[in-house]
């Protein structure tokens, strides 16, 4: 059976696309002086005004990272004195520098998706003159994109993702990824952009700091860790070229799903048969990297750790609370919207007062004191210390299991933090019974008066009720009633 042959395309549609190259090859004059005449401060000419009109400047900016939440701990695997207790994140990422990635990975990135990387100006005028003559005459819709150009989208994206609204979002993102001339050479001038403002080696750590390799994974750490379960400077070739064959279809060639595996194998074989010719790797590394399958033997997935519901065990209510606490942490800005907006944007590592030696002990206790599986009645126990002078939070336990899903675990779970008030997670409290009764005699006893000393125990009133203050303010008006909870009446010692 003979092979088929391409349609033929419409009068319109080669038209367009002869109107379309046209329009690009005369505007290629300037892609390839932009940097020169930036650098002598020659003037353009009208021949290039429509170029020149276009905005030029980017920012690669700090993209949305993980936040790390850590306590004090002592024991075994503790960080200088530290334990990571959640991560809790937007997108999954970790931005890392040039020299904490594979160089396997730098060369497959430029070998698999931009070969003259280190020669051009951010447009590959070449390749843009190659890409468009297809195009034209065969129908394609490559894209000539270098890796520069690549970046300028994925900034696009990002910062779609960044806006306030689902609405703004969906819009901004349609704006980034439209098929247009007009974005495409936007696009094209932005990359030149990029070159005269950030060296080569800033450009290919922003790239792969913001690609996305599928399953809600950013960057090129992140990436190595969710697929692999390694950092990405330690990536062998298979694994970098595995990655690396991703970024172009990410939902296609993820590592996430193995149907994946053959498509990400395909384009994996390719970058290291490239990596070959260009020089960049010896025969017998491409050989034994060939070698390697694409499928569980060689996958080794991570779920990414995100949010309260997977944090450390002993300390989930914990961080709920510190989650319900952004709003108030000055460090993160002047008000509360903008607290809440760089906590978003992330890249955090807070240090919290919690002191994980004695929360584990006192959480066992909890459980194993105040079990959460009663079923006779309701039974609910809350445990907080805090140091004294400084309010730091030491302690927090709960004897039921965090859960904020919308599925829930049954009575033994629930997400309402019984240590905090209402607006930090909290339910309406508990009655504090007679734990008040310490502080009481405490400050009896530091008024002079002596334990000996006789009270009355019969039933009271107070008038007007305003008298009792809650945090500073009146707790209620009219008048309050109040008696021994057993019914005692008469005089007693204190």
């Amino acid at each position: 059976m003979s092979a088929q042959k391409p349609p033929r395309r419409g009068v319109v549609t080669g038209v367009a696309g002869l109107l379309g190259f046209s329009a690009l090859a005369g505007v290629l004059v300037t892609v390839m002086v932009a940097p020169a005449i930036a650098v002598t401060g020659v003037t353009a000419s009208s021949t290039i005004g429509v170029f020149d009109s276009l905005p030029e400047y980017i920012d690669i900016g700090q993209q949305p990272e993980r936040n790390e939440i850590w306590a004090t701990y002592t024991g075994e695997g503790n960080v200088n004195g530290h334990a990571l207790i959640a991560t809790i994140f937007d997108q999954n990422r970790e931005e890392v520098s040039y020299d904490e990635i594979s160089q396997y990975a730098l060369d497959a990135t430029i070998d698999g998706e931009d070969a003259r990387f280190f020669e051009h100006g951010g447009v590959d005028v070449a390749s843009v003159v190659r890409t468009a003559l297809d195009n034209v005459l065969a129908g394609g819709e490559k894209g000539a994109s270098t890796l520069s150009m690549q970046l300028v989208k994925n900034i696009g994206f990002a910062n779609a993702l960044n806006l306030p609204t689902q609405e703004e979002q969906d819009a901004a993102y349609k704006k980034a990824v439209e098929k247009s001339f007009d974005r495409k050479l936007k696009e094209m001038k932005q990359a030149i952009g990029l070159e005269k403002k950030y060296t080569k080696k800033e450009i290919l750590t922003a790239y792969l700091n913001i690609a996305n390799f599928g399953k809600a994974t950013y960057g090129i750490q992140a990436a190595a860790q969710r697929y692999f379960s390694v950092n990405a400077e330690d990536l062998t070739l298979p694994q970098a070229a595995s990655l690396i064959a991703i970024v172009q279809y990410p939902d296609q060639r993820n590592l996430g799903d193995p149907e994946n595996y053959a498509a990400n194998q395909d384009r994996r074989d390719f970058i290291i048969n490239r990596m070959l010719e260009l020089g960049h790797i010896t025969q017998q590394e491409h050989d034994e990297a060939i070698a390697v399958p694409v499928d569980d033997t060689t996958i080794l997935p991570k779920d990414p750790s995100n949010g309260c519901i997977v944090a450390n065990e002993y300390a989930k209510f914990f961080c709920d609370y510190v989650k319900k606490s952004v709003r108030d942490f000055a460090f993160l800005g002047a008000s509360e919207d903008e607290r809440e907006a760089n906590w978003k944007r992330g890249g955090y590592k807070l240090y919290t007062t919690l002191d994980l030696d004695v929360q584990i002990p006192a959480q066992t206790a909890t459980w194993t004191y105040a079990p959460n599986t009663v079923t006779e009645f309701e039974l609910g126990s809350a445990t907080s210390t805090v140091q004294p002078g400084t309010g730091r939070v030491l302690v927090m336990t709960q004897n039921k299991l965090f859960d904020d899903t919308e599925a829930g675990i049954g009575s033994v779970g629930t997400a309402v933090n019984f240590n905090t008030s209402y607006n930090y997670g909290g339910s309406s409290g508990f009655q504090p019974g007679s734990t008040y009764k310490l502080f009481t005699l405490l400050d009896w006893l530091k008024a002079g008066k002596g334990v000996n000393e006789r009270v009355s125990g019969s039933p009271n009133r107070q008038e007007p009720f305003s008298a009792y203050k809650e945090c500073g303010a009146p707790a209620g008006s009219g008048t309050f009633s109040f008696k021994n909870n057993a019914g005692e009446t008469g005089t007693y010692t204190i």
